[in-house]
C-alpha cells in the first residue's frame, strides 16, 4: 500500500454549506491548490459519487469520497469537518440516506491502493472514539498528527 499525504493544507473545519458538491468541491480545491490532482478531478468524483455513493453508516456517518487513479497526480488524504451534517447516499445500499458529518476524500495515484485504503480506514473508523476525536477538532495541527498517527503508521 503507497504513502499517503496528510497535511494540515488538506484539512478544513467547519465546512458551513448543506450542499454535497460544495463540500466535495472544497476539498477538491485544496488538492488542486497543492497539484496532488489533475483537470477532471472534482467532476470524476462527483460522477463517481452518484454511480457508487460512498457515505458509510459508521457510529458518526462519513463519506469516503474518491476517484479513479488518472486524475490523480500525488496520493493525499483531504478532511472536512461539517458544521451540519449532509446528506450522502449510502455505500452498497444507494436507497439509504446517510447524515454525513465528515467528509474524507481520497486522492489515490496507484489503482491497486484503493481497495487497501478503503479497508483500512472502514476499520478505523468503526471506533467511537476515532471519528468523535476527528469530529470534534478545533486545532487542525493537532488532527493533522492524530490522523498521520492513524494512517502512516507503516
Amino acid at each position: 500500500m503507497g504513502k499517503i499525504i496528510i497535511s494540515e493544507k488538506l484539512i478544513e473545519l467547519g465546512i458551513d454549506t448543506p450542499e454535497k458538491g460544495k463540500a466535495i468541491k472544497i476539498l477538491a480545491d485544496k488538492l488542486k491548490a497543492m497539484d496532488f490532482v489533475k483537470e477532471g478531478f472534482y467532476e470524476n468524483v462527483m460522477k463517481r459519487e452518484e454511480t457508487y455513493p460512498t457515505g458509510l453508516p459508521t457510529i458518526i456517518p462519513i463519506a469516503l469520497c474518491h476517484t479513479e487513479a488518472q486524475y490523480v497526480k500525488q496520493s493525499a488524504l483531504t478532511i472536512g469537518i461539517l458544521k451540519t451534517p449532509i446528506q450522502f447516499h449510502e455505500m452498497g445500499t444507494p436507497e439509504n440516506l446517510l447524515n454525513v458529518n465528515m467528509i474524507f476524500l481520497m486522492a489515490l495515484n496507484d489503482p491497486k491502493d484503493q481497495i487497501a485504503w478503503l479497508q483500512k480506514m472502514v476499520v478505523a473508523f468503526k471506533s467511537k472514539e476515532t471519528l468523535e476525536h476527528i469530529q470534534f477538532a478545533t486545532n487542525k495541527r493537532k488532527l493533522c498528527k492524530y490522523l498521520k498517527t492513524l494512517f502512516q503508521s507503516e
